[in-house]
């Protein structure tokens, strides 16, 4: 379910409900799942909502009786405008969290779920020992704006959809989704290693990937997979075939390379979002890796985007 709120971004409805289709379009039918996905976009009143590109969207009115169906809870509201919601609504999220598997918030969202005292949930870092995605995590993407929290309410997503569908089909969507990027941050031969892991490596790998936009502690992420953090560090390099820092480099790389082609923010404010700290070491990484620029590499990609769709 999407709850709307006024200047929402019609861009992030439609990624969510392209997600969700693939995986009614893709999964294998002998999954776990028994029916399919049902998308239902919901408002305090109903009728039609405007989002931040003037289109508006026609709704329903939320109602006691949905709250309790709600598997998934994705509440988007204007980047920067504060959302109205009253003690109705108020009650209404808070039924429908103790039902949800998976909350979050996009852009004025956040506000919503802060004023109902709740925090996002997320399916994929709930089966992490240490529960809830970690505090900093949640910080940082409130702070970072629309655009990462659009990354995390996506990553969500895929969590729910690969916990449902299996993780073949979560992979293929999340291939379908993401922009060209080099061949050596391809996600193909990573996942494969991180389907066949142990479940403990796997959850940690997942952890690392939705924190690695924050300084990430190799030692908290061992705790939580309730290994010493030697045996953490041997296992997850047997498995995965690269040591979690390398791992974390790699998934940074792959995000910047995704922001760069998908949104026209400068290189210094993609590096701090992607954990990078500083636009300089993001250009010198650049160039160890790829052998050209951030602002090269964006050239080129959004070129060969532009060519692609016309072929």
């Amino acid at each position: 379910m999407i709850l709307l709120f006024e200047s929402f971004s019609l861009v992030q409805v439609g990624r969510l409900a392209e997600t969700f289709s693939l995986a009614n379009r893709r999964r294998h039918p002998e999954n776990a799942l028994h029916n399919n996905y049902y998308l239902r976009l919901v408002s305090a009143s109903g009728g039609a909502i405007c989002s931040s590109s003037s289109v508006s969207i026609w709704t329903d009115a939320v109602d006691a009786r949905y709250g309790k169906d709600v598997h998934a809870l994705f509440v988007l509201g204007g980047a920067s405008a504060s959302v109205e919601i009253d003690e109705r609504l108020l009650l209404w999220v808070r039924h429908a969290y103790l039902h949800a598997q998976v909350v979050q918030g996009i852009g004025g969202g956040h506000g919503a779920l802060e004023m109902a005292g709740l925090e996002p949930k997320d399916v994929g870092v709930t089966g992490l020992a240490g529960g809830a995605m970690p505090p900093c995590a949640l910080s940082a993407a409130r702070k970072a704006g629309i655009d990462a929290d659009a990354g995390v309410a996506l990553t969500s997503a895929l969590s729910l959809v690969r916990r449902d569908c299996g993780y073949e089909t979560a992979s293929q969507i999340t291939h379908d989704r993401l922009p060209v990027t080099p061949k050596q941050f391809t996600h193909s031969a990573l996942d494969s290693r991180e389907a066949r892991a142990s479940d403990p490596i796997r959850m940690s790998a997942h952890h690392l990937r939705v924190s690695c936009g924050n300084c990430v502690s190799i030692a908290d992420t061992a705790r939580a997979a309730a290994m010493s953090e030697r045996n953490f560090l041997r296992r997850f390099k047997q498995e995965i075939g690269m040591t979690p820092t390398e791992f974390i480099l790699r998934v940074r790389l792959q995000k910047a390379c995704a922001m760069l082609v998908d949104t026209n923010l400068p290189v210094d404010k993609i590096a701090r979002r992607t954990g990078f700290g500083s636009g300089a070491r993001l250009s010198k990484l650049f160039r160890q890796h790829l052998a050209m620029p951030p602002t090269e590499y964006r050239t080129i990609e959004r070129s060969r985007v532009v060519e692609c769709r016309f072929h």
